[in-house]
């Protein structure tokens, strides 16, 4: 009975590690959320004690041996198809690839909870959590990054010393490394790309830099 238990108790942590980790997915309105995460944490634990100890009952008897990895190998195999469901593709991009890897270690993590490695798999959940945290839409290197890029679309109107006079707005927003990119020259306008970069640590308000150059009275168009 008390075997029992621990069995049960190993599909119920493999339970908890799965819910742990499509909690994340779910809050960020994935195709695959904590159900999913739980069912497929709980099936492969199960699978693994059927696997291992499903057919103790028969092994006494002759000639017959069983390789206890077999159902495993398959659990490993079949979950690309559930992998394969969460992954779309839109307007030439392709999503879900983070949910699909997120249920195939899910798996992995019920897989060793089942064969009684509980430390593996606690410690593997805190760990994939921690990662879906951290790195989330770049998080870790936002975080450390000392500046970032801007650019601005203009059009004006054409004289010798107009960079220059866009330049100077751009410095006094404590722009960086700018550089003007001219896209179209004629008699009276003139078309550029500005690009630049801002610090991170410093205060800087884009609207405002827009503001001030659509202010400018030789700036017809600014995005």
């Amino acid at each position: 009975m008390m075997f029992q238990l621990d069995l049960f108790l190993r599909i119920f942590v493999a339970a908890i590690c799965g819910a742990t980790i499509g909690y994340e997915r779910t809050v960020r309105l994935k195709s695959a959320g904590i159900r999913t995460h739980i069912l497929v944490a709980a099936a492969s634990a199960l699978f693994l004690i059927i696997s291992k100890y499903g057919f103790n009952d028969i092994l006494h008897e002759t000639n017959i041996s069983l390789d206890p990895s077999r159902i495993g190998a398959q659990v490993v195999s079949g979950i690309s198809f559930i992998g394969a469901g969460t992954i779309l593709i839109r307007n030439q991009n392709v999503n879900g690839l983070t949910t699909a890897a997120g249920v195939w270690i899910t798996s992995g993590i019920g897989m060793a909870l089942g064969s009684g490695l509980y430390f593996i798999g606690i410690v593997s959940t805190i760990l994939i959590v921690i990662i879906q945290y951290v790195f989330r839409e770049d998080m870790l290197f936002k975080s450390i990054r000392l500046s970032e890029s801007i650019k601005v679309h203009i059009q004006a109107d054409y004289s010798e010393d107009i960079q220059n006079k866009i330049a100077k707005i751009f410095l006094y927003h404590h722009v960086k490394n700018i550089n003007i990119q001219i896209l179209k020259i004629d008699k009276e306008t003139i078309t550029m790309n500005v690009m630049g970069k801002v610090s991170i640590k410093r205060s800087f308000n884009h609207n405002k830099l827009l503001e001030d150059l659509i202010q400018h009275d030789e700036i017809k168009m600014v995005r």
